[in-house]
């Protein structure tokens, strides 16, 4: 009963906080917003209250895209995706996006690094010149930085980053975004997750 009675306190002493504000400013703990302050009704869809928020980073999206440079991510994380059995997919597919890479700086006989990541990432973006459509070359002017429309982060796929997210965590706060796109190694985690999309057949 104690551990209950000091969270009801502390509940009580946050909402008392909160209804305090004033003038857009956050509280002291928690970097919270009242309701009706910049990062309430204006994180909202609707404009108000009832509104779907966070829309922009809430989580982070996993695409069915990735690079085939034939890094063991691919298949520790992504067979099922990537694979025709034992056999690498090298073109994309009904289901899957298989981006071009630049198999000089981005192969499996080159150290996963860092420096390496960020040279591979941004060669691969390069060679990405012929794909519109996809929210990539269109909204941002390199593989790696905050070079997406409206600052928001831009990582191109490249060596043991092999697969392509969208929209951020919560925790990249000004970096996630509509436009955020983003490499990953395909493992699994509780921030990571995707959505289906249905596109209409023209008749």
């Amino acid at each position: 009963m104690t551990q209950g009675l000091a969270d009801a306190e502390e509940t009580v002493i946050k909402i008392e906080e909160i209804k305090a504000l004033s003038g857009n400013t956050p509280t002291t703990q928690g970097n919270m917003y009242s309701w009706n302050q910049k990062g309430g009704v204006t994180a909202s869809s609707t404009g108000n209250m009832t509104g779907v928020y966070d829309l922009l980073g809430g989580l982070w999206e996993r695409t069915a895209s990735y690079i085939a440079n034939n890094n063991e991510v691919l298949l520790t994380y992504g067979a099922s995706v990537a694979y025709n059995g034992d056999v690498l997919k090298t073109t994309s597919t009904k289901y899957t996006m298989v981006y071009p890479h630049d198999g000089s700086v981005d192969n499996n006989t080159i150290e996963n690094n860092e420096k390496n990541l960020n040279v591979a990432s941004n060669s691969n973006y390069t060679k990405n010149t012929k794909i519109y459509g996809d929210g990539v070359r269109e909204i941002s002017t390199t593989g790696s930085g905050t070079t997406a429309w409206e600052n928001d982060a831009s990582h191109f796929m490249g060596l043991y980053y092999a697969f392509n997210g969208r929209g951020g965590h919560f925790w990249d706060a000004s970096l996630a975004g509509r436009f955020y796109f983003g490499y990953d190694d395909g493992s699994s985690d509780f921030d990571v997750g995707f959505r289906p999309v249905v596109i209409p057949k023209d008749n």
